[in-house]
């Protein structure tokens, strides 16, 4: 499938999940979100939880380092 702007075309994992959560298949380069950075919060044990962090909140992205290396 291409991009609905540059007519690039996009990877098939990328496809996959915008097909699947509704959004309008766009490319990388075209897309305006802002970047993101993922942890795992394990504050129970079978179930662990992703935290979404914009990437420019530098202070709370040092504490999720901090608390993701004393959980290993």
């Amino acid at each position: 499938m291409n991009c609905i702007y540059c007519k690039n075309c996009v990877g098939v994992d990328r496809y996959e999940f915008l097909v699947e959560t509704g959004r309008k298949v766009i490319c990388k380069e075209c897309s305006v979100e802002d970047r993101a950075v993922g942890y795992m919060d394990f504050n129970h044990k079978t179930a662990p939880q992703l935290v979404m962090v914009p990437s420019n909140a530098k202070e709370t992205i040092r504490i999720l380092d901090r608390a993701n290396r004393r959980s290993r």
